[in-house]
């Protein structure tokens, strides 16, 4: 039998978010459509193509006008540009303050179509419809929108939550492997800085495949590892929620430095195993841990390096970071696994070792 289970997140507003499999095919089980004047499906052009007529078909069930908004697909789409093109299809077709913005894709989607909900008009409702593993475990919680800007990641946006978010586990049956090993990334994420159960879990596990039944069960344990931070610090202020952003300081920096032409997923794995490298220097992580480190994100085949990239790049990109204040780079690192500590201050020299073994 097809089964949801919900996390009640509470943040500045009350997010529910439902994990299970075949939600999408009964929407309204889950969220309370009738109060909105109309619906806006903003999704890309391969998730449209998959899944598109299907969900649009389900919300003209729900008595509104239905319009459909479509990106082009990968990060060039998270643009000030594709902004301005969703205010002017919101206008063209009179969404009023009772509009609902419903995303249907993967982080690029939520991320920009959550910052057009955020800023049109001051602010309308979005629901987050995640369609790969990354961004049903990471990139749909927590609030976080906006685009990209100048070459530099996320550097315009907001935190804005939406009013709901519905993760449906079947949909990740028809991402391509690459699509689930970048998802992987973030899950291996939170089991290095958060739980070490899970990172056992993964450890042990015989196979690359994962069945429904574990799909739920890693989609669910991330949820509610992404939301008791969300709850907690819900706008990056008293610097918890930063524990969320291991690996990320690299990278983004690694984005940034090649033109983001490597995906999400695998900077991030690379990000990590910096971050472990630099812990291991400060004598905070074991040597040891740091080569269990790599052989993880190795058996799931993602990169542990970064070769041909220039290192003095990634230094410049790093002191673009959010993360850095006053011109120090407030780095996340561990001191075991599943133990991240935030706000650690470290020296440019013992970063610049680390990525440059990381480059060669």
């Amino acid at each position: 039998m097809k089964t949801g289970h919900t996390i009640k997140l509470e943040s500045s507003r009350q997010c529910p978010v439902s994990v299970g499999e075949g939600l999408i095919e009964r929407l309204e089980k889950h969220f309370d459509f009738s109060g909105y004047s109309g619906l806006v499906l903003i999704t890309d052009t391969t998730v449209h193509r998959l899944y598109g007529q299907g969900v649009l078909a389900r919300l003209r069930t729900m008595g509104k006008k239905v319009s459909l908004f479509t990106l082009p697909t990968g990060e060039r789409a998270k643009s000030l540009s594709t902004v301005e093109r969703g205010y002017n299809f919101l206008l063209a077709n009179r969404v009023d303050r009772k509009g609902l913005i419903c995303a249907l894709g993967g982080g690029v989607v939520g991320d920009t179509a959550g910052f057009i909900a955020a800023s049109y008009l001051r602010g309308i409702d979005y629901l987050q419809l995640p369609t790969t593993l990354l961004a049903q475990v990471d990139s749909s919680l927590g609030g976080k929108v906006g685009v990209n800007f100048e070459g530099k990641k996320n550097m315009v946006g907001s935190f804005y939550q939406p009013a709901a978010i519905i993760a449906d586990v079947a949909l990740l049956q028809s991402l391509p492997p690459a699509e689930m090993r970048h998802g992987l990334a973030e899950v291996i994420k939170y089991a290095i800085a958060m739980d070490e159960g899970l990172y056992r879990i993964l450890e042990q596990k015989q196979n690359k495949d994962f069945s429904t039944t574990e799909l739920k069960e890693i989609v669910m344990r991330c949820c509610r590892l992404k939301s008791a931070i969300v709850e907690i610090d819900e706008t990056e202020r008293t610097g918890k929620r930063a524990i969320l952003n291991f690996g990320h300081t690299v990278g983004h920096a690694l984005e940034a430095a090649s033109s983001f032409k490597g995906s999400h997923g695998e900077a991030v794995a690379v990000g990590m195993v910096a971050a472990a490298g630099i812990s291991q220097q400060l004598g905070m992580l074991a040597p040891d841990s740091v080569q269990g480190i790599r052989s993880l994100l190795l058996k799931f085949e993602l990169p542990t390096s970064c070769p041909g990239v220039s290192p003095d790049a990634l230094i410049n990109a790093i002191r673009f970071d959010k993360k850095t204040m006053l011109g120090q780079t407030r780095w996340v690192l561990v001191k075991g696994i599943g133990k991240g500590v935030t706000n650690q201050l470290v020296e440019e020299a013992v970063v610049t070792k680390v990525l440059k073994e990381l480059c060669r």
